[in-house]
């Protein structure tokens, strides 16, 4: 599990182990990074009460797609289409928006998805905004990509234990 910074895709923290510890897990250890001048970017497999309640608790602002199946309620409407809510104890806003994608073959596929955020101010934060903002999450791809492909070459790990394989991944 890693926390990637977007744009200059720099390596904040990682942690590793057995895949049975699941991500939430793996990513709570990685919260001493978090400071209250950032932005946490998360898919909807971080969608869980007590994670998100923990982010916040850094005064780190989030922003993330939850599970298709949380009902948040609304509580109020907004100017720019979203809404104040609550997760848990934690009060949120809900922005709905549709997206379209193109392929490369031209064809292209519409659908609607949802986003939570600890940003509640709409004016300061407009929902458009929001919605272009998410994508940058996709930058930590890419830095999984060039971890892969451009600095390790290739190169497989040789270590065959934890401490040995978390050493040699910090020396690359």
């Amino acid at each position: 599990m890693t926390l990637v910074e977007t744009g200059a895709r720099a390596l904040i923290g990682a942690v590793f182990g057995p895949t049975s510890d699941g991500e939430t897990a793996y990513a709570r250890q990685l919260l001493h990074h978090l400071r209250p001048d950032m932005l946490v970017l998360w898919d909807k497999g971080f969608d869980a009460n007590a994670f998100l309640a923990a982010v916040a608790a850094t005064e780190a602002e989030f922003l993330g797609r939850p599970r298709a199946n949380r009902r948040t309620p609304v509580l109020t409407r907004l100017a720019d289409g979203s809404y104040l809510s609550v997760i848990g104890t934690l009060p949120v806003r809900v922005v709905e928006a549709q997206i379209t994608v193109t392929c490369e073959d031209g064809t292209t596929f519409s659908g609607s998805y949802r986003l939570v955020t600890t940003l509640t101010d709409a004016r300061r934060y407009p929902a458009s905004g929001l919605v272009r903002l998410y994508r940058q999450r996709w930058e930590h791809e890419s830095a999984y990509y060039a971890l892969r492909h451009t600095i390790m070459d290739g190169r497989v790990l040789r270590s065959g234990d934890p401490v040995g394989v978390e050493q040699e991944m910090w020396s690359c």
